[in-house]
């Protein structure tokens, strides 16, 4: 289940194969274990990694098949003439024998097979097999980190929606207290004990209120927008989503994040991967220098006539390269350069981790911090909209004060919910550089969840 901070130790995050495609079902209220699901399943760049990947795993039996014989078979008819050519070196004391020339054609059937088998090329064929064999290493590893990007995606957008939506019911909140406040600013007026200002002031509060409201649904609507698009789905159901204002704390030690970030980041294991397969590609084309040994057979039948008159053949062939207008060399550079460059985009991908990884933690304290001041400030504002309210009722306060307290509560709100999901979004994106499994974090934090009610 993970240990109780919640940093479970992934030994590389798994492989999950998407399904076979199907109609997208979206509950009426999505968890984000389900729209993590959802994601696996039907987001269309996930399906393209790994279909990249299964094909990058052909390349491996194709580079596998050298080491196998070849056996080639063909046929033929022809109808011919059989009019003798004379060639260089026939003597000439032969042409009068020679009989005229004649339009009659005659039948010529043909059949043959062909086996030529590779014995030695000197690395040649081991070298191509084992480039292949990193190279879908690579593209397996780049499909894991398009996975862990893609889970990662879907529940920043799933926390930012619970965000919107918490933000609307704040900004309800705030309209009823305006309204309410409307109302005693209407009743006091009527009876002298308010001025016509303090009802003026009210009603372009709750103005500013239903403005925020608008706002505050508009961005829910394109919160919905922006989670379908994660999960990769195109729907029009209107769905619901968890919204909790309690958080699972998460060890932020840099010095365990790194290490498991280096040995489980799938993008760094791609990049070394892909310098290996690089590295096999250069001593490829330092073995294209060498010879390259094999044997061919064949068997024949031909005649004009059946039965066919067989014939068969077998001999060893020995290929060496001479001079190719320097395209060996060339070629044996350019794989050095392509090598050296590879091993610069791993060493970019570990500065880029350690970079992440610390910036990460800076944001994950941040939010922390940013959570105790904001429910210290909402203590503050409750309490200071209770003294405002208290002295305004007995008129000893001011109805600018009055509303200033309901607008520095109903800010209040909204920040504590803004820091909490802050932090929720600033922990997904500490699990992902970490190289964590974001679907395996998710179920942790449930399951901690379920045993702590």
């Amino acid at each position: 289940m993970g240990n109780p901070t919640g940093n479970g130790s992934d030994s590389g995050t798994y492989l999950l194969a998407p399904s076979k495609e199907s109609a997208v079902h979206v509950p009426s209220h999505l968890t984000l274990l389900q729209a993590m699901d959802i994601t696996i399943s039907h987001h269309p760049q996930y399906r393209q990694m790994i279909h990249t990947a299964q094909a990058n795993k052909e390349i491996i039996g194709e580079a596998l098949s050298n080491y196998m014989p070849h056996l080639s078979a063909g046929a033929g008819y022809n109808y011919e003439t059989g009019n003798f050519v004379i060639s260089p070196g026939i003597p000439q004391s032969f042409y009068v024998v020679l009989p005229p020339n004649s339009n009659q054609a005659y039948n010529f059937y043909q059949a043959s097979f062909n086996l030529t088998q590779t014995i030695f090329t000197f690395g040649q064929r081991i070298t191509q097999v084992r480039q292949a064999k990193f190279a879908y290493k690579s593209s397996q590893d780049q499909a894991r980190w398009t996975l862990l990007n893609l889970l990662s995606s879907v529940e920043t957008a799933y926390d930012t929606l619970a965000q919107d939506l918490l933000l609307v019911d704040a900004a309800k909140k705030t309209v009823d207290d305006y309204k309410a406040q409307l109302q005693v600013a209407q009743a006091e007026y009527q009876i002298g004990m308010a001025a016509k200002f303090d009802v003026l002031n009210a009603r372009v509060n709750l103005s500013n209120a239903q403005l925020n409201l608008i706002t505050a649904r508009n961005n829910v609507s394109t919160a919905r927008v922006a989670l379908n698009n994660a999960m990769g789905i195109e729907s029009n159901v209107s769905y619901t989503v968890d919204i909790d204002l309690t958080y699972t704390p998460f060890s932020a030690d840099f010095q365990k994040l790194l290490t498991q970030a280096l040995r489980n980041r799938p993008d760094l294991s791609s990049a070394i991967n892909q310098k290996k397969a690089d590295l096999q590609n250069e001593r490829y084309y330092e073995s294209t220098y060498m010879p390259s040994i094999g044997m061919t057979g064949g068997y024949t039948y031909a005649s004009m006539f059946f039965p066919l008159t067989y014939n068969w053949s077998a001999g060893a062939t020995i290929s060496i390269p001479i001079f190719s207008g320097f395209l060996t060399v060339h070629q044996e550079r350019q794989a050095q350069k392509t090598t050296l460059a590879a091993r610069d985009a791993e060493e970019n991908v570990r500065i880029g981790i350690v970079a992440a990884i610390r910036q990460d933690i800076y944001n994950l304290n941040t939010a922390m911090e940013r959570i105790r001041t904001t429910q210290d400030l909402l203590s503050q504002a409750k309490e200071s909209l209770r003294l405002a309210a208290g002295q305004y009722q007995v008129g000893v306060g001011s109805a600018v004060a009055l509303t200033q307290a309901e607008a520095d509560l109903a800010a209040a709100r909204a920040q504590v919910v803004q820091a909490v999901y802050g932090y929720k979004i600033a922990r997904a994106t500490l699990i992902r550089d970490a190289g964590l499994d974001p679907l395996n974090e998710a179920k942790r934090r449930k399951n901690r969840e379920e045993q702590g009610k």
